[in-house]
């Protein structure tokens, strides 16, 4: 029997000496993961190392492995998920910070500047659906709406740069239909 292939036998038979064989094999391997792809900080990224080793070792019984690839995959789901839970929990605690200053300032509807009634309308439709899109989404349109790099913005969204432009343009081309479709709908039912 492959050394390789007996992880997940030992977690399940031994779940101390499991835990021990897990950390061996795959605690540096999510760090330079978490440290270098996702820019996470090193003391944080240990956390969420032993945090999905635990959650590894309470739930290997419940799926069967065949093969220490598939058992290196489920691992590496649950570190992703935790990876995407820490940063969500970040950006909402940063949430004030990014919002306010390209959120509510740029699309507030309240500005004493804006003309006031149905001319507003568009404007309300398009931050209710800025409302309703991630974080990470909101943050790449109201950025690049502000003709910053996509460099520049990869930092603050966690998203590979060169895919920033696709999801860029799938985005805004919803917004736009979005937005036309309600304002459409809105300015029926005011002429009804």
């Amino acid at each position: 029997m492959n050394s390789e292939t007996e992880t997940y036998r030992i977690l399940k038979s031994d779940r101390d000496q499991g835990i021990k064989l897990l950390f061996e094999r795959y605690s540096k391997k999510l760090l330079r993961y978490a440290t270098k792809n996702w820019k996470i900080a090193e003391d944080d990224a240990w956390d969420l190392i032993y945090k999905t080793i635990y959650k590894v070792s309470d739930s290997v019984t419940n799926y069967p492995f065949e093969t220490e690839q598939a058992f290196a995959s489920f691992v590496f789901r649950i570190f992703i998920n935790n990876m995407k839970d820490l940063v969500r929990k970040q950006k909402k605690a940063s949430e004030g910070l990014s919002e306010i200053p390209l959120h509510e300032n740029m699309v507030s509807s309240d500005s004493p500047h804006e003309p006031t009634g149905i001319q507003n309308r568009p404007l309300e439709i398009l931050r209710e659906e800025l409302d309703k899109l991630d974080d990470w989404q909101r943050i790449l349109v109201l950025m690049r709406s502000q003709d910053m790099a996509y460099s520049e913005i990869s930092k603050y969204v966690d998203r590979p740069e060169n895919q920033l432009k696709t999801y860029y343009s799938r985005l805004k081309k919803q917004l736009t239909e979005r937005v036309a479709a309600l304002v459409n709908k809105s300015e029926t039912k005011e002429n009804v």
